[in-house]
């Protein structure tokens, strides 16, 4: 009887956690995309249109060394940042 009361506790304690964690991945929202950060329309980023952890990594993607991220040098996902 004692193993099975551990077991469902231990299952709700798992379960609760996984529902937790789910919850709060639901609440971020998506990383902007090249085009809604591009607010001038240039098809170009400039560092004043870019926000958030990517602005760190600026310099590295900036891979012609022109000031500003084309498309083809913005990834496809910035990863999330570290909590």
């Amino acid at each position: 009887m004692k193993k099975l009361a551990l077991t469902i506790i231990a299952t709700t304690v798992i379960l609760g956690s996984m529902q937790t964690v789910s919850a709060n991945q639901e609440r971020r929202p998506p990383p902007p995309s090249f085009e809604q950060m591009d607010s001038d329309g240039n098809g170009e980023l400039s560092k004043d249109e870019i926000k958030g952890p990517i602005l760190d990594q600026f310099d590295e993607l900036d891979a012609d060394g022109n000031g500003t991220l084309s498309e083809s040098e913005w990834p496809d996902a910035p990863p999330p940042p570290a909590q």
